[in-house]
């Protein structure tokens, strides 16, 4: 099948999200909040306290509990209310809390294959891309050994993908104007790969939450950092202590979190309470797609024309030495089984869909 059909058919794909949208928002029998049945309350998080992924979780809460008719009440909380960010997975999976909205690279301590179910090393480009490589590539392989790795860590449901576009750059209190001017920084970096190819090209490379983030650069205690995109960085005050972004190499265009519930509670709901939450999911991926490429078309104008921000790009040569670098480690991946299986699957997927990039990859 060519990529032009497939591309088709992804926008055939929106076209049903969007229907099922508009026919899951239609006023409801207010009946059914006072009828007697049980009532949910979900109080999900993210990883990010503000731009497109927190409103993102909004309007999922929103979709569920107004299609729910109630029964079950969804309050989006900041990270690190209900538990503290590395600590969601466990969360549900104790059944502390019944939902979240992670992000599984941050628990690819835990399950060496988290780090290979969102976008792998960052080197697919949209999100076309890469929801072919985790829901269609090899049967949708990538997906169904997220969900038994998931299953078998703790009682958690899956739920699904929710795709975001993320633009992510570097913001630093001093210019990264080439490759080399990473060599000897001190970055906040929560993204595995990105991780490994700041500390191969001789930066010190820390983690933090996203709500800690503006306080080190502002004190020193990091030079830079890898977050999310412009609008993002805007949104946080980034721009006030970190001046100087770097726009390419994008570190990563798109990616992706999972929306997961404790098994117990899952299977607890009725079968038209889980198709709303399913359909809340896959409305959520139209929102974050079209709201996230607008607003980070502004705030790139915006960072520059209003705050003053001083924006980087590196020359064609760096970027390919910068990607060169992050696929070096493909290989590391593979610590057990399912990661294994998951590096083949990067394999095969670049092979047939990005060709120039594995010339860079396999064969240098």
């Amino acid at each position: 099948m060519s990529k032009n059909v497939l591309r088709f058919l992804g926008i055939g794909v929106s076209v049903l999200v969007i229907a099922l949208f508009l026919g899951a928002c239609l006023p409801m029998d207010a009946e059914a909040a006072q009828s007697g049945e049980k009532t949910w309350r979900w109080q999900p998080s993210t990883w990010q306290p503000s731009g497109v992924v927190w409103e993102r979780l909004n309007y999922v809460a929103d979709y569920i509990t107004e299609a729910s008719g109630g029964r079950i009440k969804v309050t989006p909380t900041a990270p690190g209310m209900i538990c503290a960010v590395q600590e969601q997975l466990d969360s549900v999976a104790r059944g502390s809390t019944p939902a979240m909205a992670i992000y599984p690279d941050y628990f690819s301590g835990k399950m060496p294959l988290l780090s290979l179910v969102v976008n792998p090393l960052f080197l697919l480009e949209d999100t076309w891309e890469l929801r072919q490589y985790v829901e269609k590539q090899n049967d949708g392989r990538i997906l169904e050994l997220f969900r038994k790795e998931m299953a078998d860590y703790g009682d958690i449901h899956v739920v699904g993908p929710m795709y975001y576009v993320l633009d992510m750059i570097a913001n630093s209190t001093e210019p990264i104007k080439g490759i080399d001017d990473i060599k000897g920084m001190k970055f906040r970096c929560g993204d595995v790969a990105v991780a490994n190819g700041l500390g191969a090209l001789g930066a010190a490379v820390t983690w933090s939450p996203g709500e800690e983030i503006y306080t080190n650069l502002s004190t020193g205690v990091i030079d830079a950092c890898t977050y999310s995109g412009p609008a993002d960085g805007i949104a946080m005050g980034f721009h006030e202590v970190a001046p100087y972004w770097l726009r390419k190499p994008l570190m990563g265009a798109v990616n992706v979190d999972y929306f997961i519930v404790n098994g117990d509670v899952w299977r607890e709901l009725p079968d038209d309470l889980k198709a709303v939450v399913e359909a809340a999911v896959a409305a959520g991926n139209a929102y974050a797609q079209y709201e996230g490429k607008a607003q980070n078309s502004q705030a790139w104008a915006k960072a520059e024309e209003e705050h003053g921000v001083k924006i980087n790009e590196w020359s064609q040569e760096d970027v390919l030495k910068w990607k060169e670098t992050v696929a070096s480690f493909l290989p590391e991946y593979a610590k057990d089984e399912p990661s294994t299986e998951a590096t083949e699957i990067v394999e095969e997927f670049i092979k047939e869909w990005k060709p120039a990039l594995a010339g860079q990859m396999f064969e240098n």
